[in-house]
């Protein structure tokens, strides 16, 4: 009988580690898709400011100072 009340708490332990790993893991996934949400929402932001400041004349290494983007990122804007 001793034995199998170690084996059910033995088994209820591994469930209980499985779980937390478990919760941690869709935490950490939730944080890392978040902020690359973010990130892209960011860039894209950028990008739009970048295709305003072109319709508006302005020149591109100007457009690259205000914006933080890189000359590639505009110039295929041009294009």
């Amino acid at each position: 009988m001793l034995t199998q009340h170690k084996e059910t708490w033995f088994d209820e332990d591994i469930e209980k580690s499985f779980l937390q790993g478990h919760e941690k893991g869709l935490e950490k996934g939730l944080e890392k898709g978040l902020e690359e949400g973010r990130e892209k929402g960011w860039e894209e932001a950028l990008m739009s400011v970048a295709r305003n400041m072109l319709k508006c004349g302005k020149p591109v290494n100007e457009i690259v100072e205000v914006t933080g983007l890189r000359l590639e990122a505009i110039q295929s804007l041009v294009h």
